[in-house]
């Protein structure tokens, strides 16, 4: 089910969490963890991000677009995909242009990305490759930050240029050598799942990037119950919609850190669309 590289990554990852419990320091932050974890679950954000994929999910595996053996790649991409989109557009959403993002998206690189991830070296040669890849991107981002690593930077380009030509090589070698998958449904669906997933995702992104700004409202308030904070959600959204710019003026008005009640934020939602 999984290939030679994605069982080198979860081997290593393993060996990673078992490293990290045997640190006493870690072991003790794991209560802190796990109530952060709850406290991220029950963020309405989250609730309403993963109800939409579970929805998508579904409707996909009932109209038959994800086949059983394309399921794994799928969820491979909500996590290595999907996830970072929406971590880039909530971490920047005020300036975030989310159609640049979609159509950024769709690269031509998609498909030699997809058969050098699809063909891949032996497990043993990925077990070895895989944290050397890890560790001359440390040191990558290490030697960027002062000029006078900039040789080391070099060499590590060097390196990866090596790598990146091996696994070009590998992953020619497999597709020649297996080039009747082509004739297969399910190859397909695997090579083009970005696109499938991207264009299926894309009112989720959209709605994200306006619920940043509504909850940056709520923040700047002084409501403090979490029944009605969600309350406080929708009667944002049902005053501001997507109007952008109303969004960012009422996240400048100082004034509303004075509200404490829904009917409040209503009134000084509606003064400032009126001044709009």
């Amino acid at each position: 089910m999984f290939n030679p590289r994605e069982q080198a990554l979860i081997i290593w990852l393993i060996v990673f969490v078992i490293f990290a419990l045997s640190i006493k320091g870690v072991r003790a932050s794991i209560p802190n963890i796990i109530k952060s974890l709850f406290s991220l679950i029950k963020h309405p954000i989250f609730v309403i991000t993963n109800s939409y994929i579970v929805f998508i999910f579904c409707i996909m595996y009932y109209f038959r677009i994800l086949e059983l053996g394309v399921i794994k790649d799928y969820i491979l991409w909500i996590f290595m995909a999907l996830y970072p989109l929406i971590f880039r557009i909530s971490s920047k959403y005020v300036d975030m242009n989310v159609n640049h993002l979609i159509v950024e998206s769709f690269k031509f690189s998609i498909i030699p990305l997809f058969i050098i991830n699809e063909y891949t070296l032996s497990i043993w040669a990925e077990l070895v490759i895989v944290p050397l890849i890890a560790l001359i991107g440390g040191l990558m981002a290490v030697a960027e930050k002062d000029e006078k690593y900039l040789q080391v930077k070099m060499l590590m380009n060097f390196m990866l240029m090596i790598f990146g030509f091996i696994f070009i090589i590998a992953a020619i070698r497999g597709f020649i050598s297996s080039i009747y998958d082509t004739t297969k449904i399910e190859f397909w669906e695997k090579m083009f799942i970005d696109i499938i997933g991207i264009l299926l995702h894309t009112p989720l992104l959209f709605l994200l990037q306006y619920m940043c700004f509504y909850e940056h409202i709520i923040i700047r308030t002084n409501i403090k119950k979490r029944s009605m904070k969600i309350i406080a959600l929708v009667v944002v959204f049902l005053e501001c919609r997507f109007n952008k710019k109303t969004l960012q003026n009422n996240i400048k008005n100082y004034k509303l850190r004075d509200v404490e009640t829904i009917k409040e934020l209503r009134y000084m939602l509606k003064a400032q669309s009126e001044k709009n």
